[in-house]
């Protein structure tokens, strides 16, 4: 799995595997040379990495805390996507508090 997300001031390129961990260096070479031009003469400002937390989370709502997206583990295991899932679960996220909040009568924080 691999991205081009654009940000603010720079692009975040990456990927993910779970089939061949070491490649990952290979993979992301080739998500930068697929990218080209569209990131040409950009410099890599970080290299990072970080597990996608692919186990599911029985208690997603607690009190006035919801997780949603990767922090809920709503991501799919064989590919590691998870765009869609952290739109759609934070979107539901604030269709609730919009109902609990009876039209602006009530604050999020009572």
């Amino acid at each position: 799995y691999g991205w081009v997300f654009p940000k603010y001031d720079h692009v975040g390129v990456g990927t993910g595997t779970v089939v061949n961990r070491p490649a990952i260096k290979q993979y992301q070479k080739a998500m930068r040379d697929r990218a080209g031009d569209k990131i040409a003469g950009g410099k890599i400002i970080k290299v990072e990495a970080h597990p996608i937390p692919e186990h599911y989370r029985p208690n997603r709502v607690q009190g006035r805390m919801a997780l949603v997206g990767d922090a809920a583990g709503y991501v799919t295991k064989c590919s590691g996507e998870g765009i869609y899932f952290a739109a759609k679960s934070g979107r539901m996220a604030a269709e609730a508090i919009v109902k609990l909040m009876d039209g602006g009568k009530r604050l999020p924080t009572q």
